[in-house]
């Protein structure tokens, strides 16, 4: 099991605190969390739908377009050809297209999780790619790059592999320690080094950590800057946010706003002019909000292991294994939760809200794949649905996971909203998403690169794992 190094330093006793659990049980790249049995047809499911599923011609009937590029709802036919948006208007005549009915529906551009972790190692990688896709996530940017994760993404590209289009970090660079997500860079040289190695492998980003000395963060935000690839990732400890802005194109968990105070048990305010200065750069904000709110309110964890709609879809070994580790240490979690919880939430929300409420540029990811109880999918609807309950405009929240995400990734030609010549990631729904946020679970259909599938295929994927998983 990989402890997160940052945090077992500041732990100053033996207690388990809440907040280090649920981060330090995470990247388990060797545990077993299903059988051999279960594991072999998952993957023969995907290899199954991989060959069925390629892209086609269609055309949308009379569909209420969002198309992002403002609030408004258009009603339009909408033609797919090779994987991209060929037309959109009334009326579009053609022959050898399939046709969707879209009368009283609402068309929108496949959602977007701008913080995940699909390992190599991880048992469970293939479920996840299916459970996102599932959930109308079309596109993921994942934080830790491995061998072989690129050769992943050509297949995905060619669609050899049903799966959402992947936007991917290089490994983890940090000045501690090693494992296959991180690299290590002690020196500015070594940071240097890195910064092109990754470049000239084809990764998309670069990601710093926390543990990275001034000299060689600098040293790798400025070679970046020359090979002209983003960095994202952690605000090193030994940086102040405000000398990160303009550095790195994307900051991660509030990182740098919020800071500890003396223990892991509770968080203070890093820098009371954040909002301003945040504001006023060209740094994304992406807060994995959900992932913070889930250390300090049961609510979030109940909401989780008591939702037989996710459980169903996860096998026995991995929900026991996350019940297990939650009864550990009972009463010392209780009085974390008493003592700081309440503050701590209301810190988060208050940090997020300034940073909404100052014009910041924010995106919405979850940290999935990576940590307990966050479910790649199911998370991100959790997150769009706790970001809109605070006082973010569903508009607004829609904007963080489509259009923000590919304006941040400098992918806005590509993907993000629909428009003529972009890929065809879309989200078909039964009811209106302007109205209410949770009407994204409403599918009717999803595609991803010209790939349709109806909501019946959606379901008979939702089935087949299930079954896979003995929760018919």
């Amino acid at each position: 099991m990989q402890f997160i190094e940052t945090l077992a330093r500041l732990q100053k006793n033996s207690c388990l605190f809440l907040i280090l659990f649920l981060i330090f049980c995470g990247n388990q790249g060797n545990a077993q969390f299903m059988t051999g049995k279960e594991n072999s047809k998952i993957d023969a499911l995907l290899n199954k739908l991989s060959e069925q599923h390629q892209p086609g011609s269609y055309v949308f009937r009379n569909v209420k377009t969002l198309t992002m590029l403002d609030s408004q709802m258009i009603e339009q036919d909408v033609w797919i050809e090779d994987g991209v948006i060929k037309e959109i208007r009334p009326n579009i005549l053609t022959q050898k297209a399939i046709e969707i009915d879209g009368s009283n529906r609402y068309l929108m551009p496949g959602l977007t999780d701008m913080h995940i972790h699909l390992f190599n190692g991880h048992q469970m990688k293939n479920t996840w790619m299916l459970l996102l896709l599932i959930n109308g996530i079309t596109s993921v940017r994942d934080m830790a790059g491995e061998p072989g994760k690129l050769a992943l993404i050509d297949q995905i590209n060619k669609n050899e592999v049903l799966a959402p289009n992947i936007y991917q970090a290089g490994p983890i660079i940090k000045g501690l320690g090693r494992s296959p997500v991180f690299v290590v860079a002690s020196t500015p040289d070594e940071g240097r080094k890195q910064v092109r190695d990754q470049k000239q492998l084809g990764y998309d980003f670069i990601k710093v950590y926390d543990d990275l000395s001034r000299e060689t963060y600098f040293a790798i935000v400025d070679e970046a800057q020359k090979q002209g690839i983003p960095v994202v990732g952690h605000v090193p400890f030994a940086i102040r946010m405000e000398e990160s802005l303009n550095k790195q194109s994307s900051i991660e968990h509030l990182t740098g706003y919020i800071g500890w105070r003396k223990r892991v048990e509770t968080y203070i305010k890093a820098d009371q002019g954040y909002a301003f200065r945040s504001a006023n750069s060209d740094t994304w904000n992406c807060p994995t909000f959900y992932n913070l709110m889930l250390n300090w309110d049961k609510k979030f964890i109940e909401d989780v292991l008591g939702n037989p709609e996710i459980s169903g879809l996860l096998p026995d070994k991995l929900v026991k294994r996350w019940k297990g580790l939650l009864s550990k240490n009972t009463d010392e979690k209780e009085k974390l939760l008493a003592a700081y919880g309440k503050s701590n939430q209301e810190l988060f929300t208050q940090t997020v809200l300034e940073l909404y409420q100052s014009n910041n540029k924010l995106l919405a990811g979850t940290d999935a794949g990576n940590l307990p109880l966050l479910v790649p999918g199911f998370s991100l609807h959790q997150e769009l649905n706790l970001l809109n309950s605070i006082g973010i405009t569903a508009y607004d929240v829609l904007k963080m996971t489509t259009v923000n995400a590919a304006i941040a990734m400098n992918k806005e030609r590509e993907f993000g909203t629909i428009e003529v010549g972009k890929r065809a990631d879309l989200l078909l729904l039964d009811k209106n998403p302007l109205e209410k946020i949770d009407h994204l679970r409403s599918q009717a259909g999803v595609m991803v690169r010209g790939i349709w599938l109806s909501d019946h295929e959606l379901e008979f994927i939702s089935q087949e794992i299930r079954t896979i998983f003995g929760k018919e």
